[in-house]
C-alpha cells in the first residue's frame, strides 16, 4: 500500500519507539480475544494479563529514559524523545483502561458495536506502530507521510463511529447502568485512537522541525 524505503542505520531510540507501541497492540489483542468469547468471570484475569503488558512497556520506557539521561548525542532533540515516550505510554494506558473498567464496572455483557469499535482501535494502534517504524525515513515525505495520514484516517473513522454509537445509545434509552457502561466503553475506545493520532502528529512535527 505504501512506499517503503530501506531503513536507515539502526538507532536505539528509533528502534525502541515501535517496540514500545507494540505493547499497546498486545493489550488490545488480549482484550479482543476476551471480548469475542465474553465471560464476565474472566474479567479480573484479563485485567491482570493486560496490566502485565503495560508493566513491561513501563520497564522498557524506563530503560530508554535512563539511557537518554546519560546520552551525549541523540538523533533528535532530547525533549522530543521524552515527549514521544510519554505519548506512546498514553496509548498503552488508554487501552489498559478498557480492561480495568470492564472489571471495576462489572460488565456482564458488552454494549452494541464494542467488538468492531475495538477492532478499529487496534488497527489504529497497528498503523501507529508502522508509522513509528518509518520514522527514520522522516526526511522522505513520500515514504513517511502516508503512514501518518492512515492513522489520521482511522482516527476520524473512530470519531464517526463514536458519534453514531452515542446517538443510538440515547435514542434507544437504555436502562441507566447499561447506558453508563456503554458510554464509558465508547469514550475509552475513542480515546485510544485519539492518542494514536497524537503520537503521529507529534512525530510529524518532529520531522518538520528537523528537515
Amino acid at each position: 500500500m505504501f512506499k517503503k524505503e530501506k531503513k536507515a542505520k539502526s538507532n536505539y531510540y528509533f528502534d525502541s519507539f515501535p517496540v514500545l507501541m507494540s505493547y499497546a497492540v498486545k493489550c488490545g489483542e488480549e482484550i479482543l480475544s476476551f471480548f469475542k468469547s465474553f465471560d464476565a468471570s474472566e474479567a479480573e484475569l484479563v485485567k491482570n494479563k493486560v496490566h502485565e503488558y503495560e508493566h513491561q512497556a513501563d520497564d522498557l520506557k524506563h530503560e530508554v529514559t535512563a539511557k537518554l539521561l546519560t546520552e551525549f548525542m541523540t538523533p533528535i532533540d532530547r525533549e522530543d524523545i521524552f515527549e514521544l515516550l510519554k505519548l506512546i505510554d498514553d496509548v498503552t494506558d488508554a487501552i489498559e483502561e478498557v480492561s480495568l473498567k470492564i472489571y471495576l464496572y462489572n460488565y456482564v455483557s458488552l454494549p452494541p458495536d464494542t467488538i468492531p469499535f475495538l477492532e478499529l482501535s487496534i488497527e489504529c494502534m497497528r498503523k501507529t506502530v508502522e508509522c513509528l517504524e518509518q520514522f527514520p525515513s522522516y526526511l522522505d515525505k513520500d515514504v513517511f507521510e502516508p503512514y501518518v495520514q492512515e492513522v489520521v484516517r482511522l482516527e476520524e473513522e473512530g470519531d464517526e463511529r463514536y458519534i453514531k454509537d452515542m446517538r443510538e445509545l440515547y435514542l434507544k434509552k437504555y436502562e441507566p447502568l447499561l447506558a453508563h457502561q456503554a458510554e464509558a466503553m465508547y469514550n475509552m475506545l475513542e480515546e485510544v485512537s485519539d492518542r494514536c493520532r497524537e503520537v503521529c502528529r507529534f512525530v510529524k512535527n518532529i520531522a518538520l522541525k528537523n528537515i
